[in-house]
Order: structure tokens, then sequence, then C-alpha cells
């Protein structure tokens, strides 16, 4: 730790790190404020307050060209059968770290990998921006909104576990969310991010957890009707984006030239040196 660092304490280093991630929420606002005319809307038709139409049936069409069901509809038709059960449970629990896994994995970057922490936010931040901008530039219905065989079912799980107070409160949430931010998936996104970037630090033993959280995800979401399959390969997309702009970053900090003090250090002899010379 720096000297620097040592004026602060835990609890205010945590909150430095944190404070970036409020971009996040700006831009979240932002693309909900654009959208607010499209709520509501199951068919197309409407626009965004910048002229951009909703869609409702792309991405329901490439998903039934490429697997030819819907998978959304086609797992609910055999998994719901209308109780819960413990795969809604885990569904619940994977779709919920959507939440916190970013904010965790920056706290850890900041403390164990700090030369890290530059392009650990960037790649965050470069995942949110395309990501918001491209639900600003193809607002697109989610299965749930779109397809008439498609239930929301991401809050299924939390009555299993019997916590119904946060399944009341994941209601209260998506009810205030933006409803036609689909394309990309950032919970996709964020899954592939935080595996990509923590899979060179990470223990081998560790690895495989980190590519099947990735691959939970996007199952959980499939299955929950949150998200379409192409809504999920345009979030992994998007996380590689991020991923790319934070290596970037982090080839540009190691390819900078040491400050002049550094330099000048290394120009001098060794202690002792001299005096060999002087002997010599």
């Amino acid at each position: 730790m720096t000297g620097r660092d040592s004026r602060h304490g835990p609890v205010a280093q945590l909150l430095i790190a944190w404070s970036p991630l409020s971009a996040i929420l700006v831009l979240y606002a932002v693309a909900q404020w654009i959208s607010a005319p499209l709520a509501g809307r199951t068919h197309a038709g409407g626009a965004n307050r910048l002229g951009f139409a909703l869609h409702t049936s792309g991405p329901r069409r490439i998903d039934e060209a490429v697997f030819g069901v819907l998978p959304s509809a086609w797992l609910q038709r055999h998994l719901v059968d209308g109780s819960t059960h413990w795969y809604d449970a885990v569904a619940a629990l994977v779709y919920a770290t959507h939440f916190v896994s970013i904010p965790l994995v920056t706290a850890f970057v900041w403390f164990r990998a700090r030369d890290r922490f530059a392009a650990w936010l960037v790649s965050v931040l470069g995942l949110t921006l395309i990501g918001v901008t491209g639900y600003v530039v193809y607002p697109a219905a989610p299965p749930w909104l779109g397809s008439p065989h498609v239930e929301r079912i991401s809050r299924l799980g939390w009555h299993y576990l019997q916590l119904d107070p946060i399944a009341r409160v994941s209601a209260i949430g998506q009810g205030d969310s933006n409803p036609v931010a689909a394309m990309p998936s950032l919970h996709a996104g964020a899954a592939l991010l935080v595996s990509g970037f923590l899979w060179p630090l990470a223990h081998r033993w560790w690895r495989p957890v980190l590519a099947l959280y990735v691959v939970l995800m996007a199952l959980t979401l499939v299955y929950t009707g949150e998200h379409y399959a192409v809504d999920v390969v345009a979030g992994w997309a998007t996380a590689a984006a991020g991923l790319a702009a934070g290596a970037s970053v982090g080839r540009l900090r190691h390819r900078r030239p040491p400050p002049a003090a550094a330099r000048h250090d290394e120009s001098r002899p060794p202690p002792g040196a001299r005096s060999e010379e002087s002997r010599a």
C-alpha cells in the first residue's frame, strides 16, 4: 500500500474504488429516459425519444431460425409446471449475482490487483457504454414481453427458497427497469466480463467455476424469459469489446516509460561501485 493510500481507511478506499461505477447508473438512467415512450408496449410501431423503433420480432425470428424452436418457450414448456423447483432457485440466485458481481470484482481488483484497476474500469465502462448504446439504437422487447408463449419467471426461485420478501423487492425493481433494454444482454455480458477478466488471475482450479458461471447465466436468462439467445450472444460480443479495450489500456500502461526520477536512479551506479572504481 502506498503512502497516499495509508491516509485512507479500508472503507474510504472501497468508496473511492466504487465511485467510478456511478457512471453506470447515469448511463442506465439516460437510456431509460430515452426509452420511456416504449414502456408497456408489446408490439412494434412505437419509437423512443430519438426516433428508434421498437423491435419485437427480429430477435425471436433469429432464435427460431437457429434452434428450430424458441428456446425460452421450449424450456418453459418442459420445466415449468405450476410449482417451484431447485433449478428455479439456482436461476434466481444466478440472476441476482449480476447486481453484485461488478462491485465485488471492483473491490477485489482495487485491493489485490491495483495495477490492473484502470484496465478493469475501462472494461466495465466500455461494456456499459456499448450496451446502453445498443438499447437506444435498437430497442428490443425481451421474450416475456414480445412472445405470447413465454413468462417472466426470474423471481420464481425466491418462493422455492421461502424468501418471498426478496421476490417482492425484485418485482418492484423489475417494474422500474427499462423493459426494452434486451439487446445486448448486459447480464450475459457482465458474466463473461467478470470471468474473462479474472481468468488470468485465478488459480486453475477456479477457472472451471468461471466458465460455468458464464454458461449458467446464459441458461438462466433464456429459461426465465429475460433474454433471447441472440441477446446473450450480443452481450458476449459486447463483453469481448470491453475486455479488448481494457487490455489495450493495460498494454499502454506497461509500455509507458518510467518517470524521470526513476530513470535518473537507474542511471546512477549501485552503492559501492564508485569506491571500488577509485580503489582500482
